[in-house]
């Protein structure tokens, strides 16, 4: 398992996200300032932040401190092809995942027996 630099793969999740450093600040409550701080390791990020980060981005604490199965980033749960296929089921319309969840369970249970 790669340890990468924790503020280094707080960048990489915002970046994958599409989001900039205000808009996350907004979202946190927190001034731009202070989160650019934490991306570069000038402040610390206390337990509850990285709470609040996994929740605005969908990712897990590991994610966040930057411990990481591959040195390409990928997730520590999952590969990378299961990382892209988390992002591309979670840009789904309800709709849309409800089908294709089925679709999965199906295609499951009859490929078992």
């Amino acid at each position: 398992m790669d340890v990468t630099n924790k503020h280094t793969a707080l960048a990489r999740i915002r970046k994958k996200s599409g989001l900039t450093q205000l808009q996350i600040a907004d979202s946190l409550g927190v001034s731009k300032a202070t989160y650019s701080a934490w991306e570069t390791g000038r402040a610390k990020l206390g337990e509850d932040r990285i709470v609040a980060l996994c929740d605005l981005f969908g990712c897990t604490p590991n994610d966040i401190l930057g411990y990481t199965k591959d040195p390409d980033g990928s997730p520590a749960f999952y590969t990378a092809q299961e990382d892209e296929y988390l992002s591309l089921f979670k840009a789904l319309p309800p709709n849309i995942k409800a089908d294709i969840l089925d679709i999965m369970r199906y295609t499951t249970k009859a490929w078992r027996l």
